[in-house]
């Protein structure tokens, strides 16, 4: 009984102890950051008189602006999303290599716990093979 209760602390410590290491070589999903990629502004508003080319040349600086500033968040948020795809992936792995690492520890406990449970149940059957036996010594007499 003492050997049982010896192997099933020595079992929870390995679980925890595995669960802790786990979680901390994961990143903290709250302090993942946010992207920095600066949003286009649209205040794009078309001149009211269309001769006047001051008015026009102005409105084409802005869209000329604008169009830059697209482009360029366009690129940073893919940069964000690929990055962050990565990180995924990477996490993924790790969870994986994690997980068969301790699912491989969990079958080996579990075997050497499952054998001695076999051993105890052939002790006891030995033991309650015994006891017929002198039972029977006993009543015979």
């Amino acid at each position: 009984m003492i050997r049982q209760i010896t192997l099933a602390a020595l079992l929870a410590g390995f679980s925890s102890a595995a669960r802790a290491q786990t979680t901390a070589s994961l990143p903290d999903s709250a302090g993942y950051a946010d992207p920095q990629c600066t949003k286009p502004q649209v205040s794009l508003v078309k001149p009211g008189v269309w001769n006047n080319s001051d008015a026009v040349d102005s409105y084409n600086a802005k869209v000329k602006s604008f169009n830059q500033a697209v482009t360029a968040y366009d690129a940073c948020m893919h940069a964000y999303i690929d990055k962050a795809n990565r990180d995924v992936k990477a996490i993924q792995e790790k969870a994986n290599v994690d997980l068969k690492q301790i699912t491989e520890r969990a079958n080996v406990s579990m075997k050497v716990i499952q054998d001695k449970i076999s051993q105890a149940v052939a002790d006891a059957k030995s033991v309650g093979a015994a006891m017929d036996q002198e039972t029977a010594k006993l009543r015979q007499r």
